[in-house]
């Protein structure tokens, strides 16, 4: 029996090199946007961050985009946003091919308190998971843990 020895920093780094570094965040509040994004990169380093301070920007980007999506990308999408909100977005979001839908984990990330978005959340298929603002460098390693 061979045992190697890894450094316990390059083994880390080993796993975040084969998890997904790409993330779109769509939240109509640009300053809430500027702290996941930097929280992200607190965690990973450097990270392929998309944001979008409307709903309807971030799903047309989605539909249009020629970028790979070979890894899955993380969308962090707030509910509570005018003209199409995120409610809206995951109907439309969900009219998508498979293939493309698939290449995404949603998560919620809202500061909402009411326990029916967390629970309307929850039921809907494309969503992952649902939390609560700010985005924390703990729930950046629980997304990221989710996802090997």
């Amino acid at each position: 029996m061979v045992t190697i020895e890894t450094d316990p920093s390059t083994a880390m780094e080993s796993v975040v090199n084969t998890l997904s570094n790409q993330f779109i965040l769509i939240d109509d509040d640009p300053i809430n946007n500027i702290i996941s994004k930097i929280t992200i990169e607190l965690v990973l380093g450097d990270a392929n961050i998309q944001s979008f301070t409307s709903a309807s920007q971030g799903l047309e980007h989605i539909r249009s985009s020629s970028q790979n999506y070979s890894k899955k990308t993380v969308l962090l999408l707030d509910l509570n946003m005018p003209i199409l909100n995120g409610w809206e977005f995951l109907d439309r979001f969900d009219s998508l091919p498979n293939p493309l839908k698939n290449s995404f984990q949603i998560y919620i990330l809202s500061s909402s308190v009411d326990d029916r978005d967390r629970e309307r959340s929850y039921a809907n298929k494309n969503v992952v998971d649902f939390l609560v603002k700010p985005l924390t460098k703990d729930a950046v390693a629980s997304i990221l843990n989710s996802m090997h």
